[in-house]
Order: C-alpha cells, then structure tokens, then sequence
C-alpha cells in the first residue's frame, strides 16, 4: 500500500481503539505506527544499504514489532502509558496491508535469512509519482485535509457539529468508493464479468487482486470508522488529550 492507505488504516485503527479503550491518544500513535515501517526501512533499504535495494526490511518484521510491543507493556505497567503499544498496533496494521506474509524472508527476519535484494534504482521517484497520480490515494489524501481542517475549526470555536457532518460525508464516500473497489474483484472470478474491472478505470494504483481487496476493505473500514465518530463522537477529546 501507498502512504495514503496506511495512515487511513493507522487512523481507522486508532478510531475503533479508541471507542475500546477510552484513550483518544490511540489515534495519533496508531497513525504514527501504521507510516513508522516505511519512514525507517524506506531510506536504510535504498539509501543506507542501496545495494539491498529493499524496502521491506527491519520494521516490516514480526520480530521488531514484537519487540516494540513488549517495550510498550513494559511502558504501560511502569508509567501507565499506551503510546508504544498503540504504535505497535499501527506497525502490525502497517504489515498487514503490505501482505508481508507473501514476503516470509522480511515478515519472519531474521529467522528465515537476510532480506532478498530488490533493486528499486528510481524508488523514490516512482513512489512520489504513484502517490501523486493515482486518484484512489489523492481522494483519501484530499478528504483527510477536509477532515483536519474542519477539526482545528471544532477545536478553535468549540463547536464539532460541522466537523461531525462532513465525518460522515466523509465516511459515506469511503463506504462508497470502497465498495466500488471492491465489486472489481469479480472480474476475478468471472471472466464475463470482466467489464466489472472497468467500472473505476484508472482510479486505483492496484492491479493484483490481494492488494485491491485489501485497498477496498481499507476504505470501508475507515468509512465505518467515519460514521462512528459522526453519529457518536468520543466525548472529552480535546487536543491535549491526543498527546
């Protein structure tokens, strides 16, 4: 998944843990968890060890997002905060989307070996393309900003009833857009049904079918998320209290 996807999973995360644990500091670390993979291994596996020309590496593995949550525990039971374990959550969100089972040598390093070499000689380049261009990562980039600036607004007048509307236009679009996404996949398993896979031409960056499937569930989820907050926002949830 594109940068878009992730912090849209990472939020819809922090969202349903926050409704779970009553904490509103889980959408911020679960956001931070679900980019931290790429923010680290992106610039070590092409940059740093550019002859591995792989950017699916430390932190896309089980063992470090293992040890993240263990250090999160301990945080919790010691000074009573769930930053760390929410990041981890956005870590494991992070590799999830990725479908980093399909790629054991990076989920499960350094048990099963090095990571493969993957050389990527223009990454960077053809990622802030794709991210860019592609109108599947730009809705959601766009309907985050709407999203971001009508909640400074709440937070400035005290009042959250625009920002609750355009939660849930928000969400509805999400809902929709992901249940388009998703109705290509027949095309899949019915090659008559083939026209299904052009019923949003060019609006998604995915081909394959494990990666639409999981770009599709991602937007209804984070609509779901969406419509949870407009119809039953979290009460008491300042901006200091997602810090």
């Amino acid at each position: 998944m594109l940068p878009a996807v992730h912090l849209l999973i990472g939020i819809t995360l922090g969202i349903f843990l926050l409704y779970l644990t009553k904490d509103c500091r889980a959408v911020i670390y679960c956001s931070i968890g679900s980019l931290l993979p790429d923010i680290i291994d992106k610039p070590v596996g092409h940059l740093i060890l550019a002859t591995l020309g792989n950017g699916r590496i430390f932190f896309h593995s089980l063992t470090i997002c293992g040890i993240v949550a263990f250090l999160g525990f301990i945080i919790l039971i010691k000074w009573r905060h769930p930053g760390l374990l929410f990041i981890a959550a956005g870590m494991l969100s992070h590799q999830l989307a990725d479908a980093m089972w399909a790629i054991p040598n990076s989920w499960y390093w350094p048990f099963l070996g090095w990571f493969r070499p993957k050389y990527m000689p223009f990454y960077f380049e053809d990622m802030f393309s794709l991210e860019f261009s592609s109108p599947s990562e730009l809705l959601v980039i766009i309907l985050g900003l709407i999203l971001l600036i009508c909640m400074v607004h709440a937070w400035r007048k005290g009042n959250i009833a625009l920002f609750r509307r355009v939660a849930g236009v928000v969400g509805l679009i999400l809902l929709i857009a992901g249940g388009l996404v998703l109705s290509t996949l027949a095309g899949f398993f019915c090659p008559s049904f083939c026209f299904v896979m052009q019923i949003l031409p060019g609006f998604l960056v995915y081909s394959g079918f494990q990666d639409i499937f999981i770009c599709g569930l991602a937007l209804i989820l984070g609509g779901g998320a969406f419509l949870l907050v407009s119809l039953s926002p979290p009460i008491g949830c300042g901006m200091k209290d997602f810090l």
